[in-house]
């Protein structure tokens, strides 16, 4: 197999926060949702990003999207039917599955990521059909974790929750807690795209940037890049992946 074509740090970091809002209404459903794009598909629509529901949105009864879509609640309240999802909910339903009214109370903020451009379709009367393949995690942090090994050595302090694998292209979502002291083990590249979304504490990449909550890092697909992984106090972390994730030491 030949080497792929390799380039030099292109990642990208930056606090959510500078992302300007726009609204987000894919297909059917009320207006009133706006949202923060993280990384964009080629058409311009969303691959990630930061919903922000306002208090009393309900999108108005069954719907189905066209594509597999996951949601991280980061804060506020957010219901699927009669699920009432509080932070660190994780959600995930495949594309043709149908799914009940959602909405908040009070309002919230979700993490939403989809394998394609994201559009819904309200579902008609009748009966309902949600797939086998559909979950919700009331807590993402009950998931027993695993102690993450790479090239066969453990990686001490370090917990893994798997939160979401799609067993036909590989692709994954991973609640990561890091410890405080981390020292990476140099400069690496993924044969797929890597985003991170800082929930709580501090990483950084290398000694130019340090996420910290709130922040979005992309390390896309044969980028060289973690020239100083690294956390100061330790770190709690989403990490999700476009395919079957493996690390390349250069």
């Amino acid at each position: 197999m030949a080497q792929p074509e390799l380039k030099d740090d292109i990642s990208v970091c930056f606090d959510t926060e500078t992302v300007d809002w726009e609204p987000f209404t894919p297909g059917s459903g009320p207006p009133g949702v706006r949202a923060r794009i993280l990384r964009r598909f080629d058409n311009g629509s969303a691959r990630s990003a930061i919903l922000d529901l306002p208090a009393g949105w309900d999108s108005g009864g069954f719907h189905v999207g066209r594509s597999d879509h996951q949601g991280f609640v980061i804060s506020g309240d957010f219901y699927v039917g009669r699920n009432a999802l509080t932070p660190r909910a994780f959600f995930y339903n495949p594309a043709g599955s149908p799914f009940a009214s959602i909405g908040s109370r009070g309002g919230a903020l979700l993490l939403m990521i989809y394998d394609s451009p994201p559009h819904y379709d309200f579902v008609n009367p009748g009966p309902i059909k949600v797939s086998d393949d559909a979950f919700i995690l009331a807590d993402a942090m009950a998931v027993e974790p695993v102690t993450p090994e790479i090239k066969g050595t453990k990686i001490p302090g370090f917990e893994r929750r798997v939160l979401f694998k799609d067993h036909r292209s590989g692709a994954d979502t991973r609640l990561l807690k890091v410890p405080g002291g981390f020292e990476g083990r140099g400069p690496n590249w993924h044969p797929v795209h890597e985003e991170i979304y800082c929930l709580a504490g501090d990483i950084g990449p290398d000694d130019k940037r340090l996420l910290k909550p709130g922040w979005y890092l992309h390390n896309p697909q044969y980028g060289i890049h973690g020239y100083h992984e690294h956390s100061i106090s330790g770190a709690t972390i989403l990490e999700w992946h476009d395919g079957e994730w493996a690390i390349n030491f250069v």
